[in-house]
């Protein structure tokens, strides 16, 4: 038995390869992740040994080292022949995430200067008339999703529209989406499932916000709408491995998923009904005064202007 078929059995296959999967979510690539976990688990070894054990051509293995060690996560230790080991397994992760961080920091601050660029550039359609589209755009996993979903939140001024069950929201829970939720100061409104005996990802959200979405009405319907001006909508499909949508600004589209959710509204129920009626009543009353506050500063707004314009004519005529 050869030292490296040894040194696999630490590890079985399974693990490797879960682990290599999970090491390219922080910008390795497959073969990257592969010399590093080896080392990782070996220790110290020639750029020969690397490649003979994971069956990668010389040349090759040379350059994922080099990418390795501009990651900041391997060093070399010099000597006939030279050697190489990787940063602790902790510590590496902790290097690759503050990359990952630098870099975004690097496109943030970047992008203004893109879009200086291209509005000093002489626009040669200025003349050509604008035509309404309905745009469409596909959105595949996670994370894509994800961040359509926290930019439609952040941007939107009116309100928002939420429909879905608590299975088609999980995947979000430990995400900025249900904060933001909580934050925004446009008008809320949720339709979901609902079960007290259990935590559910719209609990943190005022009840006001959430009636109950009843069995007969899910029909597999998932939704978000925004402003009445856009939406996005969820494909389910079981045979799908990542979660797809549609996000698409169609007024067709989104008046016609509106007035469903609309409906569904007005038919449904507060997730907690006794506590909901005295706090509506008392939003009636508050929106009440408010209104009454806005007329009385028009009338003195006016009043004001009056007085003024009369104090002038008093000073003109002296």
């Amino acid at each position: 038995m050869t030292i490296e078929h040894h040194e696999n059995m630490f590890v079985s296959d399974n693990t490797i390869s879960e682990l290599n999967k999970l090491l390219l979510k922080y910008g390795m690539t497959q073969n990257q992740a592969k010399v590093f976990l080896y080392l990782s688990k070996t220790g110290i070894k020639t750029a020969s040994e690397i490649s003979k054990a994971l069956d990668v051509p010389r040349t090759e293995t040379y350059r994922l080292l080099d990418n390795l060690q501009e990651k900041g996560i391997l060093f070399s230790i010099f000597g006939k022949p030279t050697q190489f080991k990787v940063v602790e397994i902790n510590e590496s992760i902790r290097i690759l995430v503050d990359g990952e961080k630098n870099r975004i920091q690097e496109l943030e601050s970047g992008a203004d200067d893109i879009i200086k660029l291209w509005n000093s550039v002489t626009k040669y359609a200025e003349n050509k008339e604008k035509i309404d589209e309905n745009k469409f755009q596909t959105l595949q996993g996670r994370n894509s999703i994800l961040v359509k979903l926290e930019q439609m939140i952040k941007d939107s001024s009116q309100n928002i529209l939420v429909l879905g069950t608590e299975l088609d929201f999980r995947k979000f829970y430990h995400t900025d989406f249900i904060e933001l939720l909580q934050k925004t100061k446009s008008d809320l409104k949720v339709l979901s499932d609902y079960n007290k005996e259990r935590n559910h990802i719209f609990e943190d959200i005022p009840a006001k916000r959430i009636k109950k979405l009843e069995d007969v009405n899910r029909e597999n319907f998932c939704f978000i709408i925004k402003d009445d001006s856009e939406v996005i909508f969820f494909i389910s499909n079981v045979e799908l491995k990542e979660k797809l949508a549609i996000w698409t600004d169609s007024r067709a589209f989104v008046i016609t998923l509106r007035s469903l959710f609309n409906l569904l509204w007005t038919k449904s129920h507060y997730v907690d009904e006794s506590s909901i009626q005295s706090t509506l009543e008392g939003e009636i009353t508050f929106e009440h005064r408010l209104r009454e506050i806005e007329q009385e500063k028009i009338i003195l707004n006016y009043l004001q202007s009056v007085f003024k314009l009369t104090e002038n004519e008093m000073t003109n005529k002296r």
